[in-house]
């Protein structure tokens, strides 16, 4: 098995400078996004705090573990900036730090980390599994708050590197911008990426078992996608619609971002979502907002990422993949 995945960096530019990994560097709040269809509630992950350690091993042990390859494309970017020599590794932001595992790996090369998300049971674990690093605790500072709202609660132009993982399509699109643009030097490097559902990489299994996980992943997310109120509705599309764009969906003016890359693994024979268009009940709509001035980049490799699971441990990359109702009941 192996994902498939979209990153994008930027620079903030000098006024300030992102596929599904994009970098840009600033040049560059958010309204709330509804998602939960019980009570439209804003919080995708509603977790007790009995639930918090269980749900969270599982999630990390059936989720890809992201690469040094994959931070140095970052890190490399943004040390390239001709303006930042040398480059600084002061202060990083990880918005939507889930539990804490891509900021222990910022922790290696920045000098102080700040840990957020919107809630406080993820902040918790987050605390408690980066106690278990080697990292000093006076090296991380932590936050509730969501990510469209840091940029007016910290200190202006303070951060070196902001990043969003898995995060970015669950939030209001120009809010987080405008957030992320306020936090970051000019120069500083904003980091956003997503990654898919898992994908058979052997050609010789793909065509039979695809389809089958395919069905599965989608016959689950559409009891929670489907029957919700206009604004549950609403929140599903906008997250449907940017993570099918494979997050070109984002703009990134030329007069608050520069530098812009978006690095795409797999495109052409992968989708990007944890669930299909199968699983909506509105119609799917990628659109692109990439301009002629950025850089795109694709690559083809089955081995990103790479898991070789039995049907045990696939079971539970599903398992773990959301919380769909009755997770509690089912543990």
């Amino acid at each position: 098995m192996k994902v498939t995945a979209s990153v994008a960096y930027l620079r903030r530019c000098h006024s300030r400078r992102l596929s599904a990994l994009y970098r840009t560097r600033r040049h560059f709040s958010t309204t709330t996004t509804h998602l939960n269809k019980d009570d439209d509630s804003a919080n995708v992950w509603k977790l007790t705090q009995e639930d918090v350690s269980h749900y969270w091993r599982g999630y990390l042990a059936t989720r890809p573990k992201y690469t040094d390859t994959f931070y140095n494309l970052i890190y490399n970017y943004h040390a390239s900036h001709p303006d930042s020599k040398p480059p600084s590794f002061s202060i990083a932001h990880d918005v939507g730090a889930g539990p804490g595992q891509v900021s222990a790996k910022l922790a290696q090369r920045f000098s102080h980390v700040v840990v957020s998300d919107n809630n406080e049971n993820h902040v918790n674990y987050a605390k408690n599994f980066l106690s278990s690093t080697s990292v000093p605790a006076s090296r991380f500072s932590f936050d509730v708050e969501k990510g469209e709202n840091l940029g007016s609660k910290y200190l202006l132009a303070s951060a070196d590197l902001v990043v969003s993982a898995l995060m970015f399509p669950l939030m209001d699109t120009m809010s987080a911008l405008r957030s992320f643009h306020a936090l970051l030097k000019p120069g500083g490097t904003l980091a956003i990426w997503f990654y898919g559902r898992a994908h058979f990489a052997e050609l010789e299994y793909a065509g039979l078992c695809q389809p089958l996980l395919d069905g599965i992943i989608n016959h689950h997310f559409s009891g929670v996608i489907a029957g919700g109120g206009p604004e549950h509705n609403a929140g599903w599309k906008h997250v449907a619609d940017g993570i099918a764009s494979w997050l070109d969906y984002i703009p990134f003016a030329k007069e608050d971002w520069g530098s812009v890359e978006r690095h795409k693994w797999n495109a052409k024979w992968t989708s990007l979502g944890f669930f299909g268009n199968e699983a909506c009940n509105f119609a799917v709509e990628p659109r692109s907002s990439v301009t002629d001035t950025e850089v795109v980049i694709e690559r083809d490799d089955r081995n990103l990422w790479r898991k070789d699971w039995d049907v045990g441990q696939l079971r539970e990359f599903v398992r773990y993949i959301y919380l769909f109702r009755g997770w509690r009941r089912n543990r």
